[in-house]
């Protein structure tokens, strides 16, 4: 995908180096931008501002830094708070006040955890009802940006992002426990309260929607999702095409849905992949 933002590359600036969407990001659009990544704690303020006044230069700031476990979070909430809202508006006011020479967009990322889970397709201005301690930090910072984004002298947009799946993420994610689970040594394996669907889009997609967002400098909240819902039992009948074991699943009350509806992005002229996503799984 070629650059048409300026015959000039423009200079990215990225925290949360480990992030699997920052490195998926980063081998994707190397060739496009000069990219820059803030290595440190985003939460030691004074190491973030001298990094920044090192780097006036940067034009835009993607935010990869984040506590996505819900587990890690529910466990420790301060923390979550500290990193995945309190971090975040202290850069915006950092990028606010330092005089940096060209500097003209930040990219929020959120997750679809800030939405009340739903039978319908959520879409933007759906409720939010988070259930989540990491669903309420990210809520509580897109509130922030939505209500405060005219104080700043940038432009700020908010990617949030549904499910995925990456064979480097970390525990806490649905698919990676599935897989460690299966991975037992135990012929049975019993999944419980699972009967619902969920909306997963690929990591090429969610690539694509970030240099759209990028490319037109677009502000305010954008789900970044396929549109489709999986049910979860499905995934865990395709993995254990693999392992061979015996599933059985327990409860079998329906729950609650997480399905996007993406037609705001589309509308801006992001193209999705059509492929199945279980083509992903298994490789």
């Amino acid at each position: 995908m070629k650059n048409h933002l300026n015959k000039k590359k423009l200079i990215i600036g990225y925290t949360g180096t480990k992030s699997v969407l920052a490195k998926s990001f980063v081998k994707s659009y190397y060739k496009n931008f000069i990219l820059k990544s803030y290595t440190g704690d985003i939460t030691n303020y004074a190491k973030v501002d001298s990094w920044l006044r090192k780097n006036i230069d940067i034009n835009i700031f993607i935010n990869f830094a984040a506590i996505t476990s819900t587990t890690i979070c529910e466990k420790n909430k301060k923390k979550a708070t500290d990193v995945n809202f309190i971090s975040v508006i202290k850069l915006l006011i950092l990028l606010n006040n330092i005089q940096m020479i060209d500097f003209n967009y930040f990219l929020s990322l959120s997750t679809s955890h800030v939405f009340k889970k739903s039978h319908l397709k959520l879409k933007e201005n759906s409720t939010k009802e988070p259930t989540s301690h990491y669903g309420v930090s990210k809520l509580a910072l897109e509130n922030y940006i939505l209500k405060n984004q005219k104080k700043f002298k940038f432009k700020i947009g908010i990617a949030r992002i549904f499910n995925y799946y990456n064979e480097g993420s970390k525990k806490g994610f649905f698919i990676n426990d599935i897989i460690k689970k299966l991975k037992i040594k135990k012929k049975i394996i019993k999944f419980d309260n699972i009967n619902s669907y969920r909306d997963y889009i690929s990591m090429k997609d969610i690539n694509t929607a970030f240099f759209k967002m990028i490319n037109l400098r677009l502000i305010n909240d954008y789900n970044i999702c396929s549109g489709e819902k999986i049910y979860l039992p499905d995934i865990i009948n395709h993995l254990n095409k693999k392992y061979k074991k015996n599933i059985f699943i327990l409860n079998d009350k329906r729950n609650e849905d997480l399905i996007g509806s993406n037609s705001k992005l589309k509308k801006k002229g992001w193209k999705i992949t059509k492929k199945s996503f279980f083509n992903e799984l298994l490789k």
